[in-house]
């Protein structure tokens, strides 16, 4: 693998976080470090103010640089999936006579083909994800380089997000003369920090609940089938603990941070024993995490999803004790969560160490695979025209998304 470092950053409502790894000459992740800051101008997922979020990202850029005594100029930006949607696409070219096997062009043309039917208003597909091939109406297969055939098919899954939500974001990047690598919807970084299998036997739903918004993504068998969000966050429960007990934020963010146990409240209030045991705050962190979870999973069954089990992350409930107990009540599955105080030195920079987690596993896999084609980034723009944005993804996984070989050849080489 090309030794190289490589750069997460995550965008939300309540923080920016940046992670920074290198790959050693064993061709081992080393990370170096994180820096976490208060996110600002952005709601619910969207930028609101981009000079407010291009300087809260320079500051968090700047002190990663300090940390590391290396200058920074590209990184992998992470997508929250609730801003994104899933659609279906369907590729089917021919081979000529002189082509006798299927080869690395082929695959491109057909996943190409894939997402020029696709239906989109002010959208922009910013992944294809090709989880089965079709080789001459018969072979169905997830590799078909090599196989001798007159016609190819692939079955994908398209990603799509509004046009003006990417456009904030480059323009966010542009102004502080940070390239975009690639871009990646988040549920996809999350994978690689829980036990595969979770994924690829069974059909997850994954979680990730943050200060304002809840992100899920539905996954079946390791293929991103849909995903959506609610409204609703940590920052509701903070809220609302400053209302009731007439504080400011701050106060009411440490209190909701004390030791507290909802399985044990929970337990107390089946029991009918006197709800004054549990004080105000208890009640309200309960009240509001069962509100969320049950909005989640209202959603879920209204949207067909057949879940075997489900994972959960993000700072926004995740990291109350005894919420997998609840959770699990709730839902009615297995629930996973990883807590990322026993990974991380700095718990809340967990979305851009997935990020480059991630990125990580797939050079490694495009090694393994001797497909080392290198990402490539028009740096010639220099101006972001709305109007005549043009979002091109060029970052497509010849593969099947059971390998997710190929997922970062993205680049975004002519979005306007």
């Amino acid at each position: 693998m090309e030794k190289q470092c490589i750069v997460g950053v995550d965008i939300g409502s309540f923080k920016v976080s940046a992670t920074v790894a290198k790959v050693d000459d064993n061709d081992e992740l080393i990370i170096l470090d994180s820096v976490v800051l208060e996110s600002q101008g952005i709601e619910n997922g969207e930028i609101i103010n981009i000079n407010e979020v291009a300087s809260i990202l320079k500051e968090c850029i700047s002190n990663l640089e300090l940390l590391i005594d290396s200058p920074i100029k590209e990184v992998y930006l992470g997508i929250p999936g609730g801003i994104c949607k899933i659609l279906d696409g369907k590729g089917d070219i021919g081979l000529s006579k002189e082509e006798e096997k299927i080869e690395e062009r082929h695959i491109e043309r057909v996943l190409k083909v894939s997402k020029e039917d696709a239906a989109l208003n002010d959208e922009e597909i910013i992944d294809i994800i090709p989880y089965r091939y079709i080789v001459d109406d018969d072979i169905e297969i997830k590799d078909p380089i090599g196989l001798k055939a007159n016609r190819l098919e692939s079955n994908t899954k398209l990603v799509v997000a509004k046009k003006p939500m990417i456009i904030s974001r480059l323009k966010v990047f542009q102004s502080i003369g940070i390239n975009i690598k690639a871009l990646l919807i988040q549920s996809e970084s999350s994978k690689d920090m829980y036990d595969e299998t979770t994924y690829f036997k069974e059909n997850t739903m994954i979680i990730d609940t943050g200060s304002d918004i809840s992100d899920v993504a539905y996954y079946e068998e390791g293929i991103l089938i849909d995903t959506f969000s609610i409204p609703l966050g940590g920052n509701i429960i903070t809220k609302d603990i400053a209302f009731c007990n007439n504080i400011n934020n701050k106060s009411a963010e440490s209190l909701k941070k004390k030791d507290i146990d909802l399985s044990e409240i929970l337990i107390s209030i089946k029991k009918e024993e006197d709800l004054m045991q549990s004080n105000i705050v208890e009640q309200i962190i309960l009240a509001r995490v069962e509100e969320i979870l049950s909005l989640i999973e209202t959603k879920a069954k209204e949207r067909g999803y057949e879940i075997d089990s489900i994972v959960l992350l993000g700072g926004g409930i995740s990291l109350f004790k005894g919420i997998r107990e609840l959770a699990s009540g709730i839902m009615n599955k297995p629930v996973y969560i990883l807590n990322p105080k026993e990974t991380l030195n700095k718990p809340l920079a967990i979305n851009s160490f997935g990020i480059v987690k991630n990125v990580y596993n797939e050079l490694k896999l495009n090694n393994n695979n001797n497909n080392s084609n290198e990402i490539q980034y028009d740096k010639q723009k220099e101006k972001i025209d709305k109007e005549d944005l043009e979002f091109k993804n060029a970052r497509i996984r010849k593969r099947s998304n059971k390998s997710f070989v190929s997922k970062i050849k993205k680049a975004l080489d002519g979005f306007f």
